[in-house]
């Protein structure tokens, strides 16, 4: 069992919704850590599937609290404010730790007491089979993040790609009372929020050792596309009126742009054709805006931003076979570089 003392180092927080199938073995994870000085916070975020009954025969080693469905950001929110640990780590509740992962990274954290943020490399599987052996190494800022301590203009690089895994974060209780909580209006991306907000005031690193076993599977929020268009051009509009001095406009500009097409034809394909006209108008203004700064050619990606504004127009069964197109250009296409 771990330590019992009135403050532990080490708060983990699970936020949990309808995840009766997975929360055991997750918390299993947790009681098998070398590291022991560690308390285990469950926020069952209004779960209907029994989860409360799983958690409660993990026995009273688990503190567990239930609050009405207020979404991910409102659950690791209550846990944070439940939390009595310097270091805060959040493990989300389908995925899995290695055994040394607290004890690496506490180690780590004691060695460098200027990082705010640690986070450490994943697997990510589906079932039992392994999509990739290394998070980091499919991401674009994946070398740069794994090889700098701490990580340089890492506000930057968060803002262009999201290269923290969740369930891989070591946070200091200090850079919450800096950065704030969880945002709660973000049904996605609330954690890369968080980390940007943080980075914005605090070094951050990355322990370049494989300590996390991330599993997706088909309820994984993240595969919900509108929203988390809709999530990541709040979160860079925010970032661009709160932290101007730490990113070029033009990169802003140039997010937003890609981002706001994107959802642009999402909506389109939806039958929405308004709300797309207005998503293509300010995709072009952004656009607009970006080459102005820099002075480049227009990049013909944005050329389809044009383009939306006729199609919006059109019937809906044209347009999804449109989409279709669009999309597969778009793939090769992704976010530009933070140059």
């Amino acid at each position: 069992m771990a330590l019992t003392r009135a403050v532990p180092a080490v708060s983990v927080i699970i936020p949990a919704y309808n995840a009766a199938d997975f929360i055991a073995e997750a918390v299993q994870t947790v009681r098998a850590q070398t590291f022991r000085d560690y308390e285990i916070i469950v926020v069952d975020d209004g779960s209907s599937d029994g989860t409360a009954d799983v958690v409660r025969r993990l026995g009273g080693e688990v503190r567990y609290h239930r609050q009405p469905n207020g979404g991910v950001a409102s659950a690791r929110n209550a846990g944070l404010e439940l939390s009595r640990g310097d270091l805060v780590c959040f493990l989300d509740a389908d995925d899995l730790w290695l055994p040394e992962k607290l004890a690496r990274q506490t180690a780590f954290m004691a060695a460098h007491p200027d990082i705010g943020l640690l986070f450490a490399d994943a697997t990510e599987s589906h079932g039992d089979v392994i999509q990739k052996a290394s998070i980091l190494a499919s991401m674009q800022c994946g070398a740069e993040a794994t090889s700098q301590v701490p990580i340089k203009n890492a506000f930057r690089k968060l803002l262009v790609e999201n290269f923290v895994p969740t369930s891989s974060v070591m946070l200091r209780r200090s850079c919450v009372a800096t950065a704030g909580p969880f945002d709660v209006a973000l049904q996605n991306v609330e954690d890369r929020d968080m980390w940007l907000r943080v980075a914005a005031h605090f070094p951050i690193a990355c322990l370049p050792q494989n300590l996390v076993r991330k599993r997706s599977h088909d309820a994984n929020i993240s595969a919900r596309t509108e929203v988390a268009l809709r999530a990541r051009i709040r979160v860079w509009r925010q970032c661009r009126e709160r932290f101007p001095a730490l990113a070029p406009a033009p990169l802003y500009n140039q997010l937003l742009a890609n981002t706001y097409q994107e959802l642009g034809y999402i909506l389109l394909a939806k039958g929405e054709g308004r709300e797309a006209r207005r998503c293509a108008v300010a995709s072009m203004n952004c656009a607009g805006r970006a080459v102005a700064a820099t002075g480049s050619l227009f990049p013909y990606r944005w050329l389809l931003s044009i383009t939306l504004v006729p199609l919006s127009f059109v019937g809906r069964r044209l347009v999804q076979s449109l989409w279709q197109l669009r999309h597969s250009m778009s793939r090769r296409n992704s976010h530009p570089a933070a140059t």
